[in-house]
């Protein structure tokens, strides 16, 4: 009797495995079916505990702002095409429409021409210059100024444990970063947001 009933219930037990297993497919299935591809991709890494190697695939992701830098000298940031960083006074300037993306926390950023392709970068002596290549020369800290104002100053370079600032003088020009402060009105930038008209970089 005992033996009977075992063979009698074993297909149906089967069968309430193979229905269970497949209602739990199905819920896998509907969870990652709503999810994108960086999503999917975070959820994947979540198993994973070791230390990745250092690498800068965080440029392609970040929080994006286009924007042009107005100087409380009353100029707009440029990079052309050679990798000059200079200031215009003509607000539709292509050349003054940047790319600003935030590469790690703490307000660490990287800016970038768009039009240009160039990014700002200071070297060690507190040269601003152009970068075709991404680095950590790249890096700058945005910092609110109680004047409703922002500074960018170097995130990897100091001078005597000073900070050297993105500036631009009375004449539109970058100032070596060994002689920028940040109260200086040189050093002071207003982040607008380009017009519609204006984002076109031909």
């Amino acid at each position: 009797m005992r033996k009977w009933r075992l063979t009698w219930n074993l297909p149906n037990l089967l069968s309430g495995l193979y229905v269970h297993m497949l209602f739990l497919l199905g819920s896998v299935c509907v969870t990652f079916s709503d999810r994108s591809p960086e999503q999917m991709a975070a959820i994947m890494n979540c198993s994973k505990h070791e230390r990745h190697t250092r690498n800068y695939d965080y440029m392609e992701g970040g929080d994006v702002r286009i924007r042009q830098l107005f100087s409380r000298t009353q100029w707009f940031l440029t990079i052309d095409d050679f990798g000059n960083i200079n200031g215009t006074q003509d607000p539709t300037n292509c050349y003054s429409i940047l790319e600003i993306r935030t590469v790690s926390e703490g307000g660490i950023l990287a800016i970038k021409g768009i039009k240009s392709q160039y990014y700002i970068s200071m070297n060690r002596t507190g040269q601003l210059q152009g970068k075709k290549i991404y680095n950590d020369n790249c890096n700058f800290k945005e910092v609110f100024l109680e004047n409703y104002f922002n500074a960018y100053s170097s995130a990897k370079w100091t001078r005597n444990g000073k900070e050297m600032f993105i500036t631009l003088s009375q004449k539109g020009r970058p100032l070596r970063g060994r002689k920028t402060r940040r109260e200086h009105i040189a050093s002071h930038f207003i982040p607008m947001k380009c017009r519609e008209e204006e984002r076109r970089v031909d």
